[in-house]
C-alpha cells in the first residue's frame, strides 16, 4: 500500500469515528449508542467493531471496558453485553417511565412512538395493541378524543394510528386552549393565544369600551355630575328637579353644562 493510500485510509477512519459520539454512560442511552455505532461501522465497511468501541468510550464506560479480560476485549458481543449490563435502564424503572410517558411540547409523534417502543423493549416488550393504547393515552386529550371518535382503533395497526394522529395535529384541531401545531411533521407546539380583550382609550384598562368606562363618566360632556341648574346655580341637577323649585314646574330654560355657560 502506498503511503498516500495509507494516510487517506487513516483520515477516512478518523472521519468515521467522529460520526460516533463519545459514550460515558450518562449522556446517551446505551442501546441507542450501540445501534448508532453498529450502523456507522456497517455503512463504512468496518467489520472489527471491537477495535472501534474503546476509542469512543470515556469516563465510567471506559472503566467498564477496562475491567474485561483480554479475550472479552476482542469480542464485540462481550463488550456490548458488559455495557448493556452496566448502563441499561432497570426494567422496573423503564416500565415506570413507559407508564408516565406523554407527548412533549415540540416533539414529533414519530419520536414519541419510537421512545415508547424503546422503553417497552427494556422491560420485555408489549404487543402492538398495547403499544397503541399507550400511544393514544399519551396524546393531548383533544387528539385522543378525535382519534377514538373518528375510527375504531382496534381495527387499525400502529402505523395507521400514527398517521392519523399526525394528521390531526397538522390540521390544527389538536389545540384545546393554547395548543397549536405549527408544521407538517406532527410536532406539538404550545403558543400563547392572541388576546381578544379590548382596551378603553380613556383609562387604558382592558375589557371594556370608552362608552362604558366608569372612570371617564365623571368628566364626560353632558354627564349628570357636570350639569348646572340655571335656577340655583348648583351642580348635579337640572332646573326641573331643583329642590328650590317649590312649584315643581319644569323650568323654561334647559339645564346647561359649564361648557355652555
Amino acid at each position: 500500500m502506498k503511503p498516500e493510500d495509507s494516510a487517506a485510509r487513516v483520515d477516512g477512519l478518523a472521519t468515521d469515528l467522529r460520526l460516533i459520539s463519545e459514550f460515558d454512560g450518562a449522556l446517551h442511552a446505551v442501546g441507542e449508542w450501540l445501534e448508532k455505532l453498529e450502523l456507522v461501522c456497517r455503512l463504512r465497511g468496518i467489520t472489527e467493531l471491537h477495535t472501534v468501541v474503546p476509542l469512543r468510550l470515556t469516563a465510567g464506560a471506559f472503566s467498564v471496558y477496562q475491567q474485561l479480560n483480554s479475550a472479552d476485549k476482542n469480542d464485540f458481543s462481550k463488550i456490548k453485553a458488559a455495557l448493556i449490563s452496566a448502563f441499561a435502564a432497570d426494567k422496573f424503572v423503564a416500565y415506570e417511565q413507559f407508564v408516565i410517558r406523554r407527548l412533549q411540547d415540540g416533539e414529533s409523534v414519530d419520536v414519541y412512538l419510537a421512545d415508547l417502543r424503546r422503553l417497552a423493549a427494556l422491560f420485555g416488550g408489549i404487543p402492538d395493541n398495547g403499544l397503541i393504547c399507550a400511544f393514544v393515552a399519551g396524546l393531548p386529550s383533544s387528539v385522543s378524543h378525535i382519534l377514538r371518535a373518528g375510527s375504531r382503533l382496534e381495527d387499525l395497526d400502529i402505523t395507521q394510528v400514527l398517521s392519523r394522529a399526525r394528521a390531526v395535529l397538522v390540521e390544527g384541531v389538536a389545540g384545546a386552549g393554547t395548543t397549536t401545531p405549527l408544521d407538517g411533521s406532527g410536532r406539538l407546539h404550545r403558543t400563547t393565544p392572541a388576546s381578544t380583550s379590548v382596551v378603553c382609550h380613556v383609562c387604558n384598562q382592558p375589557n371594556h369600551y370608552a362608552r362604558d368606562c366608569l372612570a371617564g363618566r365623571g368628566g364626560r360632556r353632558g354627564s349628570r355630575s357636570n350639569v348646572r341648574c340655571f335656577s340655583c346655580r348648583q351642580l348635579g341637577h337640572s332646573a326641573s328637579s331643583c329642590p328650590g323649585n317649590g312649584s315643581g314646574e319644569v323650568a323654561l330654560a334647559p339645564a346647561s353644562s359649564p361648557d355652555c355657560l
